[in-house]
C-alpha cells in the first residue's frame, strides 16, 4: 500500500512537473507553436469571439487613423542596442520644438503599431513626440524570452535615456497597455530622472504570478498549486526572473509619480479588480477611470472621448 501512494504522489509530481514547465514555455518563449495555435484563444478569448458591432467598426476606424499616423512622413524607425539584443522603436517627432514626450507600450505577444499607433495619434494632438516601442521579443525587436513587464522596466529605461539626449529638458510621459502596462509601473519603482513627470496605466496586472493564476483558472480550469508553485520554480533558471518577484504592487510602493490607472469591467484577461491592488499600493497622486463592460485594452474603444478626455486632463493637471 505504501508503495501504491508513494507511486501515486511521484506520478503527480513528474506531471506537475512537466505542466509547469509546458505552461511556461507556452506564456514566456517568443517561438511556441501550442500558444499560436491553441493557447491564445484560450488564454484571451475576447482577441478571438469578437461580432461585428458598433465598437469593432470604431476599433477599424481607429486603427486606420493609426496607420496614416505610423506613416507619416515625421516619423522613422528607431533602432537601439541592449545586451546583444536589437531593439526597435518607431520614433515620431510632430512637433520639433515641443518638449513633451510619451513612450508608448504595447502588450502582451503584440506589438507597437497594433496596440499603441492610434494612441500615439492622439498625442500628438496634445503636442507630444512620441516613442512606441517593440518589446523585446516582441514584433521588431530581437529576443526569445518574454519579459512580463520585468525585464521590459531595464529597457525602457533606455528608451527613457534616448529621448533625454535628444531634449535634455524632455518632460516625459509613461503610457502602458497590458502588459506595457505593467512594464510601465514596475518602472515606477526604479530611480528615474526627473524628466520623467508621470504614468497611464491602462489594464495592468499587480503581479505576473496572480496574472498567471488568473489564467489558469479561466483557460484551464486548474487551481495554482502544484503547478504554478513549480513553475514560479522554474522561472528564475529559465527566463531569469521568478513569477512573484516580477510585480506591480511591490514597484509601486516605491511611486511617487502621479499613476493614471484604466481598466475596462469586461476584461476575461487581466481581472480589472487588479486596479485597486495596483492603485493601493502606490504612494503617489493617483486616479482611475473604469470603463464598463470594456474587454482587455478596448476602454478606448468603448468610451473613446471620455477616455482621453480624463488621460489629457489628469495629465495637465498632475504632469
Amino acid at each position: 500500500m505504501k508503495w501504491i501512494i508513494l507511486f501515486s504522489v511521484l506520478l503527480l509530481i513528474m506531471v506537475a512537473v512537466y505542466v509547469a514547465n509546458f505552461f511556461l514555455n507556452a506564456a514566456l518563449f517568443r517561438d511556441n507553436k501550442w500558444y499560436t495555435q491553441t493557447g491564445h484563444k484560450m488564454m484571451n478569448p475576447d482577441n478571438f469571439n469578437k461580432e461585428k458591432s458598433t465598437y469593432t467598426l470604431i476599433e477599424e476606424e481607429q486603427n486606420q487613423q493609426g496607420d496614416i499616423f505610423w506613416n507619416q512622413p515625421f516619423a522613422q524607425d528607431y533602432w537601439l542596442e541592449v545586451e546583444g539584443e536589437t531593439l526597435y522603436s518607431r520614433l515620431i517627432i510632430p512637433q520639433p520644438d515641443s518638449k513633451k514626450w510619451v513612450i508608448c507600450m504595447h502588450g502582451y505577444r503584440s506589438f507597437g503599431q497594433r496596440d499603441m499607433a492610434f494612441v500615439a495619434s492622439k498625442f500628438s494632438t496634445q503636442g507630444y513626440n512620441i516613442f512606441v516601442p517593440d518589446l523585446r521579443a516582441h514584433g521588431k525587436s530581437t529576443g526569445d524570452i518574454i519579459g512580463m513587464g520585468w525585464l521590459d522596466r531595464l529597457d525602457l529605461i533606455k528608451w527613457i535615456q534616448e529621448i533625454i539626449k535628444m531634449e535634455p529638458l524632455a518632460e516625459i510621459i509613461l503610457f502602458g497597455g497590458s502588459m506595457g502596462a505593467a512594464t510601465v509601473m514596475m518602472t515606477s519603482g526604479e530611480k528615474l530622472p526627473n524628466n520623467v513627470k508621470g504614468i497611464i496605466s491602462d489594464c495592468g496586472y499587480a503581479n505576473v504570478y496572480d496574472e498567471f493564476a488568473s489564467i489558469f483558472h479561466t483557460a484551464f480550469k486548474l487551481p495554482r498549486f502544484p503547478v504554478l508553485t513549480i513553475t514560479n520554480i522554474l522561472a528564475k533558471k529559465k527566463v531569469g526572473y521568478s513569477l512573484k518577484e516580477a510585480s506591480s504592487v511591490s514597484q509601486l510602493r516605491s511611486n511617487e509619480l502621479p499613476v493614471l490607472f484604466i481598466h475596462g469591467t469586461g476584461d476575461k484577461f487581466v481581472p480589472h479588480q487588479m486596479l485597486y491592488e495596483n492603485m493601493e499600493a502606490t504612494t503617489g497622486v493617483k486616479e482611475s477611470l473604469i470603463i464598463e463592460k470594456a474587454p482587455h485594452l478596448s476602454s478606448f474603444i468603448y468610451e473613446s472621448d471620455h477616455y482621453f478626455e480624463t488621460v489629457f486632463e489628469f495629465v495637465k493637471r498632475y504632469c
